[in-house]
């Protein structure tokens, strides 16, 4: 038996550059952008350009979020050289910068690219018309989120230090 408690969550959100004038896409048009049978932004009430989707490396953990929350049993599509990036402050760059253009989309969690102030420059889409906000990602009308838990034995002493520290935690 164990204790286990949600502490926090965090949200896998998209960004384009800030001229890009799509501001929502649903979930199915994610995952056609980034199966590629979507691949220009008209396709998506934007402009006539082509939708260059930067990804993550596989080792990282907004990878993992995008195949778990988003993409589901579909499979990502191979991106192109240099599209497949190791940092997330490389990916907010090349988003931020592509081309001197709005044709790039990339992920990142909410933490690292609102709190941290990493999509600065960059706008944050809304997922089926809800924006990423610290209040839709705890209320859970946010749909891309990922839950943090702490866990402990559930006949674990109340004064323990296990106990203290978990009780400190929530």
């Amino acid at each position: 038996e164990a204790s286990i408690d949600t502490f926090a969550n965090d949200g896998l959100v998209f960004v384009v550059n800030a001229n890009n004038p799509v501001d929502s896409l649903t979930l199915e048009q994610l995952q056609g952008i980034y199966t590629g049978k979507i691949t220009n932004w008209k396709e998506v009430g934007g402009e006539d350009l082509e939708i260059v989707p930067f990804q993550r490396n596989e080792d990282a953990g907004s990878q993992a979020l995008m195949k778990k929350l988003v993409m589901g049993d579909l499979e990502l599509m191979a991106p192109p050289e240099g599209y497949m990036l190791s940092e997330m402050g490389t990916l907010m760059e090349a988003v931020r910068s592509y081309d001197n253009s709005a044709s790039a989309i990339g992920y990142s969690v909410y933490y690292y690219a609102h709190d941290m102030e990493m999509a600065d420059g960059l706008k944050l889409l809304k997922i089926d018309g809800v924006a990423p906000t610290t209040q839709t990602i705890r209320s859970g009308e946010y749909p891309f989120r990922n839950a943090y838990y702490v866990v402990m034995a559930a006949d674990t002493p109340e004064t323990s230090p296990t106990a203290i520290l978990y009780n400190w935690i929530l």
